[in-house]
C-alpha cells in the first residue's frame, strides 16, 4: 500500500469511524498531530487525496451524516438546528450554508423530499 492510501485510511479511521468530524473543536492541526505530520503536510495530503480542503472534507462528512439523520424517522422529533449541532456545526448559518453547497438544497426541503 502506498503512502497516499495509508494516509487516506488513517484520515478516514480518525474522522469517519472515530466520528471526529462531529467535534467542532477537532481542527486540522489536531488531525495533523494524530497523523504525525505538519499542518502544511496534512493540507497537501488532503488536497492530493480528496481534491478539497480539510474544511470541505469535514463539511462533506457532516452533511452526509445530516442527510441520513434527516431521512431517518427516529430523528423526526429533532429540529433541523438540533441535527446540525449533532453532526458538528456550531450554528444554523454554517450548517445551512454547507448543506446547500453540498446538496444543492436546504435541510428543510431535503427532509421533505
Amino acid at each position: 500500500m502506498d503512502k497516499a492510501n495509508t494516509y487516506k485510511d488513517l484520515i478516514e479511521e480518525i474522522l469517519i469511524r472515530g466520528k471526529r468530524y462531529r467535534d467542532p473543536d477537532f481542527s486540522a492541526r489536531k488531525l495533523a498531530e494524530a497523523l504525525g505530520v505538519s499542518s502544511f503536510q496534512l493540507s497537501r495530503i488532503i488536497k492530493a487525496t480528496y481534491g478539497i480542503s480539510y474544511a470541505d472534507i469535514v463539511h462533506s462528512f457532516r452533511i452526509q451524516d445530516a442527510m441520513r439523520h434527516l431521512k431517518d424517522k427516529r430523528f423526526a422529533p429533532y429540529s433541523i438546528d438540533d441535527i446540525g449541532l449533532m453532526v458538528g456545526f456550531r450554528n444554523r448559518q454554517s450548517f445551512f450554508s454547507a448543506f446547500k453547497k453540498v446538496s444543492g438544497t436546504t435541510p428543510e426541503k431535503y427532509r421533505l423530499m
